[in-house]
């Protein structure tokens, strides 16, 4: 069975174990947590690209630049 270490005391502990037997400190697992941050960071990137196509695409009926003759 493969070993850690506790995250808080230094203690060795079996890989799987939630919670440090000597410290009582809840163990994480690195990989979840990279995992987890990668995916709030694509979630926020897509938000963001998805505002800016929003915006870039709510172009004006009459841009700036052109003109329009209104007569009576």
């Amino acid at each position: 069975m493969a070993k850690t270490q506790c995250s808080n005391c230094g203690a060795s502990l079996p890989t799987e174990t939630p919670k440090c037997p000597e410290c009582g400190s809840l163990q994480s697992s690195r990989p979840k947590m990279i995992i987890g941050a990668a995916g709030v960071l694509i979630a926020a990137l897509a938000i963001v690209l998805g505002a800016i196509y929003v915006i870039a695409k709510d172009e004006p009926a009459n841009p700036a630049g052109s003109t329009t003759e209104i007569r009576p």
